[in-house]
């Protein structure tokens, strides 16, 4: 508990204890009872001072020399703090906690760490494959040409409350896009820590990183110049399979989509082979299949799925969907 919560809860304690030292000093000084110096006290601390009850020894006006500015201090603290709560609240998230409340009703989501350039190409591109998504980031101007209705949150994602209030532990996937190393293995620490099981993913500058990150507990990392090198060189030995693959990326090629299809135990494709997938009426292509032993890249029709195999397939929308109900349990 951090922010204005915890300033609000040590303010509170702090008055608790004024009015307890308060209450004892005027019980000892002016020789008051438990009731009329509690109540003394309350009047010197609120500055009301109804004057009905007041000191009349010089160490009794003392404490009140010392009551009455460390009142005004820590009271008017507490209401500026309350206040600046409520207009955060008002004006910054929509009012009456419209954030929070539409945050705490999302499940399965994305929670993106840091929107800079490569943050926000990754949330631009979860929200057009049709996933909801939270970004974090310390910079409010970052999020001023945020498109409508789409959910963020201002502060440090590396701070517990923060991405609890994101939803991690019902989130599907938390991704650290900090350009700093260092930062993305605090958030994957952090992040484990609050949820176990959450799905982490990160940036990396380089390999010595990528190892760290693992180490974190980081499932998958992505180093944007590495992969970004690679795909420049390769496109210039393969420019007809690079184009083919950046048009499905950027969605040139609308109707296609590349997706990933895990073989329920249970699925009536379990045991078949990719050959069969006419039989039953499905026209994706298979690019790849993994299984806890190996991977078969271009995959031929006489390869058997096992319980668990896992296939990257690419087609219309409706026939992948079509391979995904297949490959799912059976109802």
């Amino acid at each position: 508990m951090r922010g204005w919560t915890r300033r609000r809860t040590y303010l509170v304690v702090v008055i608790i204890l004024l009015l307890l030292t308060g209450t004892a000093g005027y019980m000892v000084f002016e020789d008051l009872g438990l009731f009329e110096a509690l109540y003394l006290v309350t009047m010197t601390v609120s500055t009301v001072g109804y004057g009905d009850v007041h000191p009349v020894t010089v160490a009794g006006r003392m404490l009140t020399l010392l009551l009455v500015p460390l009142g005004l201090l820590v009271v008017f603290g507490l209401g500026v703090a309350t206040v600046a709560d409520r207009l955060d609240d008002l004006v910054l998230r929509g009012g009456a906690g419209a954030m929070e409340r539409k945050l705490a009703g999302l499940k399965d989501h994305f929670i993106v760490c840091g929107y800079g350039r490569l943050g926000q190409a990754t949330v631009a591109t979860l929200r057009r494959l049709g996933g909801q998504v939270v970004a974090i980031d310390l910079d409010r101007e970052r999020f001023g040409q945020a498109p409508s209705g789409f959910l963020y949150l201002v502060g440090d994602a590396l701070r517990d409350e923060i991405l609890l209030k994101a939803g991690i532990r019902r989130a599907r996937a938390v991704i650290s896009t900090f350009s700093d190393d260092v930062l993305n293995v605090y958030l994957a620490l952090e992040a484990r820590d609050l949820a176990p099981d959450v799905e982490v993913l990160s940036t990396a500058s380089d390999h010595e990183a990528t190892r760290r990150l693992q180490q974190a507990g980081v499932d998958r990392v992505v180093s944007p110049q590495t992969l970004g090198g690679e795909m420049l060189a390769k496109s210039a030995f393969n420019p007809g399979v690079y184009q083919l693959m950046s048009d499905v990326m950027w969605g040139a090629l609308p109707a296609a989509t590349i997706a990933q299809v895990v073989v329920a135990p249970s699925s009536v494709l379990a045991g078949r082979t990719l050959g069969d997938f006419r039989e039953l009426g499905v026209a994706a292509r298979v690019l790849l299949v993994r299984t806890p032993k190996s991977t078969v890249l271009s995959p031929s029709g006489d390869l058997r799925l096992d319980p668990g195999s896992i296939m990257v397939v690419i087609g219309e929308g409706p026939e992948v969907a079509k391979l995904e109900r297949l490959a799912g349990p059976k109802l």
